[in-house]
């Protein structure tokens, strides 16, 4: 079924600049609902004579973007070509078009009529730029939309070099609104993947101005791309420096509490995987760690194919759940989420309850998409509100 909009266009009630203006004003894609828990999606694009143009989407097993099979069809008579896909109404997903020239190069590109949202940048070069949908029934990022609204001010950058990696790596620091004298002991979270444009100073931001959070400062670490692999990965090597050389660095520096309630440990996919390990290994110093979309599957022996040989494998137990499995339970809380429709959500299932079964103080949540910042973003503030809450007796004494 074709949409509405479209029809109009390819019957010629609506021009090309009718149109296009409409797009530009309104957004995109296009949603048409087709029951009470189904939409039909139209996306469109202007991609000029000789292109032909795909739909990749961060939903699917591929921790990137994953391909659509069909391509635009073009609408006759105009410059436009259109894709429709039926789709769960309650979806928030980012995705890419990849224009394919005749010669068979291809370029990825963001939808033109809806362009990237801020903090759309990331450390990850495969996610970064990408325009993202949300559905009509797609649950709320209220916070993440204030954050965009109205962002942070530019955090403190400076580098931080490492005897034990023999390596350095920036780091920015983010103090939360209002002033703070030197005495002060402010909670703080440490996020992996930083970058100077992420989005959690802004978030934290609007939760502090609504009185909902703890002053805390934000920092984050750099993940320098060609390393990035190596140190996520349960190395603790990496672990020991954040202990040994970054703590010790930002209590010289700021007005940070020493106790590790206060602390929390953040990340995405590896980082995420990271932040668990070392809090798990590192609890008298992290008493928080914050789970988004944990690769928490990974074992360096692990291995995937197919074929005979896969008859006679036996794999191991991931090296998150192992450790958790083996150690004793540790004085540390644990705000987990990650993707229904992403691959790695039966190991991140399987990683909660070990948590649970031993009585760890978790939070875990499941949401309606992929591997994907549009919702790490947002669901991050539900993370500051789990470690950080401000209480009756923190408003006291203010």
């Amino acid at each position: 079924m074709a949409d509405p909009l479209v029809e109009k266009l390819s019957t010629g009630e609506w021009s090309p600049e009718r149109f296009r203006r409409h797009l530009k004003e309104t957004g995109a894609p296009l949603v048409e609902r087709v029951s009470a828990d189904e939409v039909e999606v139209t996306f469109v694009d202007e991609p000029g004579d000789d292109a032909m143009v795909t739909l990749s989407v961060v939903i699917g097993p591929r921790a990137g973007f994953n391909p659509i099979a069909g391509e635009f069809a073009p609408v006759a008579g105009t410059p436009f070509r259109v894709l429709t896909l039926r789709m769960r109404s309650d979806l928030r997903f980012s995705y890419m078009f990849v224009r394919h020239g005749p010669t068979g190069e291809s370029v990825r590109v963001p939808d033109p009529f809806n362009p990237p949202p801020r903090f759309s940048e990331c450390s990850v070069e495969r996610f970064s730029g990408a325009s993202v949908a949300a559905l009509p029934d797609a649950a709320p990022l209220p916070w993440l939309d204030q954050a965009e609204a109205r962002p942070a001010q530019a955090a403190e950058t400076a580098v931080l070099a490492s005897q034990l990696l023999g390596d350095e790596r920036r780091v920015w620091v983010s103090m939360p609104p209002g002033e703070f004298p030197d005495g002060s002991a402010l909670p703080f979270v440490i996020h992996l993947d930083g970058t100077p444009d992420h989005s959690a100073p802004s978030v934290r931001d609007a939760l502090v101005r609504a009185g909902l959070v703890r002053p805390c400062v934000v920092v984050l670490v750099s993940q320098p791309a060609p390393r990035r692999d190596k140190e996520l990965l349960c190395n603790p090597a990496f672990s020991r420096m954040l202990v040994q050389e970054l703590l010790p660095w930002l209590h010289h520096r700021y007005p940070l509490s020493r106790d590790p309630g206060d602390v929390a440990l953040a990340g995405e996919s590896f980082g995420g995987l990271c932040a668990g390990w070392t809090a798990l290994h590192h609890p008298t110093t992290f008493g928080n760690a914050i789970l988004q979309s944990p690769s928490c599957g990974y074992h360096p022996d692990l291995t995937w194919g197919t074929g005979a040989a896969e008859l006679l494998r036996r794999s191991p137990v991931p090296t998150l759940i192992a450790d958790c499995l083996a150690a004793e339970t540790a004085p540390i809380r644990v705000f987990h989420d990650v993707g229904e429709l992403e691959s790695s959500n039966t190991h991140s299932r399987w990683l909660d309850h070990v948590l649970t079964a031993k009585g760890y103080d978790t939070l875990y949540r499941e949401f309606a998409g992929g591997h994907d910042y549009a919702w790490w973003r947002g669901i991050f503030a539900d993370a500051l509100l789990w470690c950080f809450p401000f209480s009756s007796v923190d408003r006291s004494q203010v």
